[in-house]
């Protein structure tokens, strides 16, 4: 039976430049054709979600006619999975417990995580990775009760040795994978990262040069999608394709509707490359 494939795209698209109200946001979104948003924002910030706020977005999101996939977990320069302060690994904990219950609460399965800092194959990385293991066993019991995997995303050139040693520790339906396509581009490890195809639980689509993070539209960088496409279509991936495309001023001079236009029109070309 052939899949019938939908498109996503994250919540923050406008979050770095226009920044209209989350209302607004979420019907354009919709008005536009989608169905489906990856929730993104507030994943760089210490921003704590009140029972009130998750029933909130929660709201907003239904009146608008979308559903929620999965949801971004918190990743600041000091807040973060790998830390060695005490305190600063309690507060991720906090929030990252945080985010699996809105994720839950909002109908998605899993939520995105930043792992920990180190080159490939270093005693810094090794350390750093252990030390996260604390955080994955904090937050186990309430992922199991809610049903809510954690995707590690590949976010470095250590990628490959991070989700084994992750891989080799956890179940699945408790770690998984998020592939970002435009890391895999420009840390050129795209080719690593596929056998990972039986963890892939979210993914992170966007377009770049190949010399860095651009969060573009497809086929505005050097990005091959048909390769990209083919493979996803490989690992049995069931969830609708996200795409983490951001607007960005350097890149594209024009209006928040002229950029959604663009963005649109983009991830159709992308669509009908799964539906071939």
């Amino acid at each position: 039976m052939k899949k019938d494939y939908k498109a996503c795209v994250t919540s923050d698209m406008f979050n770095y430049h226009f920044n209209p109200p989350m209302d607004r946001r979420l019907k354009l979104f919709r008005e536009y054709g989608f169905e489906y948003i990856h929730w993104c924002d507030n994943w760089n910030d210490e921003v704590f979600y009140p029972d009130r706020d998750i029933g909130r977005y929660c709201r907003l999101i239904s009146e608008a006619g979308l559903k929620c996939i999965d949801v971004h977990g918190t990743a600041t320069h000091q807040i973060r999975i790998d830390t060695d302060n005490q305190s600063l690994r309690k507060e991720y904990i906090k929030l990252l417990r945080n985010r699996i219950r809105f994720c839950a609460a909002a109908g998605g399965d899993c939520v995105v995580i930043h792992p920990p800092s180190g080159e490939p194959a270093t005693v810094t990385l090794r350390e750093n990775l252990n030390r996260s293991l604390h955080v994955f066993e904090e937050v186990r019991p309430l992922c199991e009760e809610l049903g809510v995997t954690l995707a590690i995303e590949n976010c470095t050139k250590a990628a490959e040795e991070q989700l084994r040693f992750y891989f080799e520790r956890f179940p699945s339906n408790f770690v998984g994978f998020c592939f970002d396509c435009g890391h895999a581009h420009y840390q050129k490890n795209f080719d690593q990262l596929t056998a990972f195809a039986n963890r892939l639980k979210a993914l992170h689509l966007s377009d770049n040069k190949g010399e860095g993070d651009a969060h573009q539209p497809p086929f505005w960088g050097t990005v091959d999608w048909r390769i990209v496409v083919d493979w996803i279509k490989t690992t049995g991936y069931l969830k609708p394709i996200n795409f983490e495309v951001t607007h960005y001023p350097y890149f594209f001079n024009g209006t928040m509707i002229e950029f959604l236009n663009y963005a649109t029109e983009s991830i159709k070309k992308v669509m009908v490359l799964f539906e071939s």
